[in-house]
């Protein structure tokens, strides 16, 4: 997408430059000077120029997020030297967006008159035209998506106030006025207007979408009118919806008090809002059918897998820069990083798919600094987060995040470790550079070096006898105070099951070797460690 922006960035700038350069032959105009035009033929040829690339543009960055295209469309009127060109390019794009098709182009187009046109920066056409655009921006700039509902007090049919989306400085408590918006459900906000003969054909449609579906939603009918017996009648042969978890609520504001015409840019009907739990508007000027795909993606629970093979490349690729020499802290500042860039802004679906994914991957990887990273990662990004609440959740993240937590928590850093008896293989150093090995039966906080290393292995693991071998190396390299304490599990499953089983109550044995080491009173000063990666 970058190259493709590039490459029409440059063609934008020919065009205007183009343009600039077929009308030097007219009369020539600055800011603040009116009624001069160039000659028909030139102003022909400039428009269809203008119009076709400035439409060849904005179509090829309609898919990104409004900031962004709120920033090409700044560049696009910047790389206009002359004025006539600029305002020519400016209207294109403002038409462009005012008469897009795709929900929330209107925030670019008021964008547009706010920072262009209305200051005075680029004329409009006409004062009438200037009007328009005012107006345009002020109906729509309240009620852009993602924006808070805003607040409406309106009248039921038996004339009492009801309050919808209390805004955030309205004191609470007032007995008067009933809230009727609830914190948990999604809201449909459906303006009509009973003479309205769309309104009627999309009336049938909503009945039928809701009767159907039974959406568990609350549903606002506002009625735009005055004429209360011909509303009353609208709602018996029209409005008479049946379910079991749609909630009906019809509404009017007879006294034209509740200033929904701008708050919510109802100029004409139908008009239709949807708003999330939260109060943000997340869909508007709606269908129908474009509701209820809408409502059947935000309530049809999503269950996504984790740890997958793609998942796992792609965290390979993501630390492999860091080789080595990784440290907690920057697997630590990654899971940071997608949360600050998921759910920090409302993506929460793709912060639980990244961070399960994360979870699965370091899990598989053995060294302090994944397991220390893991830790964190439990306990600050999933156990307690509220974003984990689905029964989905539940069964793939949750129930193993807290059985990841309790193997983690065994034998901390700085405890002593549990004084079990175990048979196994105790190595030495001799004076002469070799290596005394004992087999017997010993006390985990007994070994009796200044440093030791307990090792628990199993037969036919390659990286356990890489770390076995790493121990030798390391006593026959003068290792006079240091103690290898070999256990395998394996043995003791078979001869000595129930040693076994105390040493898996005790350790985190799901990955092996594991390795730790203990100072002379037997205090654990280091988990999950690795002799092969210090030679």
């Amino acid at each position: 997408m970058a190259n493709t922006l590039q490459i029409l960035r440059i063609a934008a700038a020919f065009v205007c430059l183009y343009a600039y350069a077929v009308g030097t032959g007219g009369a020539s105009v600055r800011y603040g000077q009116e009624n001069v035009h160039y000659p028909d033929g030139l102003d022909s040829l400039r428009s269809a120029a203008v119009s076709a690339k400035v439409k060849e543009y904005l179509d090829a960055i309609a898919a990104e997020p409004v900031e962004i295209q709120k920033q090409e469309t700044d560049f696009l009127i910047g790389t206009c030297t002359d004025s006539l060109v600029r305002q020519a390019v400016a209207l294109e794009i403002y038409s462009y967006y005012t008469e897009s098709k795709v929900m929330g182009a209107e925030a670019v187009a008021v964008y547009i008159c706010d920072k262009w046109f209305i200051p005075g920066k680029i004329r409009m056409r006409s004062d009438m035209d200037l009007m328009g655009a005012r107006m345009f921006a002020e109906f729509n700039r309240r009620s852009l998506l993602g924006m808070q509902a805003p607040e409406l007090v309106l009248k039921d049919t038996l004339g009492k106030d009801c309050r919808l989306f209390r805004a955030p400085d309205t004191p609470a408590g007032n007995d008067s006025i009933r809230d009727i918006t609830s914190p948990d459900r999604y809201s449909i906000l459906y303006f009509y207007a009973t003479d309205c003969a769309q309104c009627r054909i999309e009336t049938v449609l909503l009945r039928n979408i809701l009767e159907n579906d039974d959406f568990p939603v609350n549903f606002y009918a506002v009625n735009t009118g005055r004429d209360k017996e011909g509303w009353m009648r609208y709602i018996r042969l029209q409005m008479d919806i049946k379910t079991a978890n749609t909630d009906v609520f019809h509404l009017w504001d007879p006294n034209m008090e509740s200033d929904f015409q701008i708050k919510y840019g109802i100029l004409q009907t139908p008009g239709m809002f949807l708003i999330a739990p939260d109060g943000t508007i997340t869909g508007r000027r709606l269908d129908a059918p474009a509701l209820e795909k809408m409502l059947k993606e935000a309530l049809t629970p999503v269950e996504l897998e984790y740890g997958s093979k793609e998942s796992s490349e792609f965290y390979d690729t993501v630390f492999k820069p860091f080789g080595d020499s990784i440290g907690c802290g920057d697997i630590k500042s990654v899971a940071e990083h997608i949360r600050s860039s998921t759910a920090a802004k409302g993506d929460t679906l793709l912060f639980k798919q990244m961070t399960g994914d994360l979870m699965y991957y370091l899990t598989n990887k053995r060294g302090k600094a994944y397991k220390c990273a893991l830790e964190n990662l439990l306990r600050e990004h999933i156990l307690g987060n509220p974003a984990w609440n689905t029964q989905d959740d539940s069964l793939k993240v949750i129930s193993f995040a807290r059985i990841l937590d309790d193997l983690l928590s065994k034998t901390p850093e700085g405890s002593l470790i549990p004084d079990i008896k175990v048979n196994a293989t105790l190595k030495t150093a001799c004076n002469k550079g070799g290596i005394r090995t004992k087999e017997g039966k010993f006390r985990l906080r007994k070994t009796g070096g200044k440093t030791n290393y307990i090792i628990f292995h199993t037969e036919g693991c390659p990286v356990c006898k890489a770390e076995t071998e790493a121990a030798d190396s390391l006593l026959a390299n003068g290792g006079k105070d240091i103690r290898v304490l070999l256990i395998d599990m394996d043995m003791l499953f078979s001869v000595w099951p129930d040693q076994a089983q105390a040493l898996f109550d005790a350790f985190d044995l799901t990955a092996m070797p594991l390795i730790i080491s203990t100072d002379r009173r037997g205090t654990v000063t280091g988990r999950y460690l690795s002799l092969a990666e210090r030679e």
